[in-house]
């Protein structure tokens, strides 16, 4: 679980700097919505993709900052995740290996 959420906070530093060939945060959320997530769960994941993209640029710089930052979210993503129903973990795991995050 903590690989994918390592992993779910590279995605999304990679798809707000679209910097490899993975979706946009549009495409991702209507992906995941195909797929049978909730919308709850899309909404969900998709905060804590907004959140990352807004705040981590603020810490970045400072290495003290940057660590308790990303220590801070990812118990946050975890404890997220953790929450969602089965399905939808299932369809947020499979998301991660078509991207190849796993």
């Amino acid at each position: 679980m903590f690989k994918q959420l390592s992993l779910f906070i590279a995605v999304c530093a990679v798809v707000a700097h679209a910097t490899m060939n993975l979706p946009s945060q549009e495409e991702y959320d209507a992906e995941l919505k195909a797929a049978g997530m909730s919308q709850g769960g899309i909404d969900g994941l998709h905060a804590l993709s907004q959140k990352f993209v807004s705040q981590y640029p603020i810490v970045q710089a400072n290495k003290e900052a940057s660590d308790k930052f990303i220590a801070e979210y990812t118990v946050e993503a975890q404890n997220y995740v953790k929450s969602m129903s089965p399905e939808d973990q299932k369809i947020y795991a499979e998301s991660l290996k078509k991207y190849g995050l796993v």
